[in-house]
């Protein structure tokens, strides 16, 4: 594989066995002798800017019991990442029912404690709920296990090693 120097911008060739199971190695550049750190494309997690794409809504949907549903009009939420592997990262809520997950999620995050589909956040007329998908290692909301809980803006919530906090924001309309 081709890898850069980040400080000489020097490209140069790197065999893929020098990583063993690590997820990133420092290797001293053949133009600089600088060390650099060559990141393992099959291990990494690459963090893409989502910010940046309008994602369609899809504005209705019904919840396990039942019920309705729905991003109102004039709410747009999003999901920040504040602590673990992909912190900085923020996520639009793009559907009612929000899949967070390691691999089957609306949002998957790169974490061995996460399960594959986690939990769900469920948006209708009442407000946002936050539902544990009978993870192995649970949701937790101040320390504690949760089943559901309701969430507002600024609530924060833990799934694995990372840490997310719902961000709402109401458009005039």
């Amino acid at each position: 594989m081709e890898a850069t120097c980040s400080h000489c911008g020097h490209p140069f060739q790197v065999e893929e066995e020098i990583f063993g199971k690590q997820e990133r190695v420092e290797i001293a550049c053949p133009a600089c002798k600088r060390e650099t750190i060559v990141v393992n494309p099959k291990l990494t997690t690459f963090v893409l800017d989502p910010t940046r794409k309008k994602v369609p809504r899809v504005v209705s949907q019904v919840s396990p019991e039942g019920h309705l549903l729905i991003i109102p009009a004039n709410i747009e939420m999003s999901l920040k990442v504040i602590e673990g592997e992909e912190k900085g990262t923020v996520f639009p809520v793009s559907k009612p029912r929000f899949l967070i997950g390691r691999t089957n999620g609306d949002v998957n995050l790169n974490d061995d404690r996460i399960s594959r589909v986690h939990c769900a956040m469920e948006s209708s007329a009442d407000g946002v709920l936050l539902r544990d998908l009978e993870s192995t290692n649970g949701t937790f909301v101040d320390d504690k296990r949760i089943e559901s809980v309701p969430l507002q803006d600024g609530s924060v919530f833990k799934v694995g090693n990372h840490v997310l906090q719902l961000v709402v924001v109401k458009r005039e309309e």
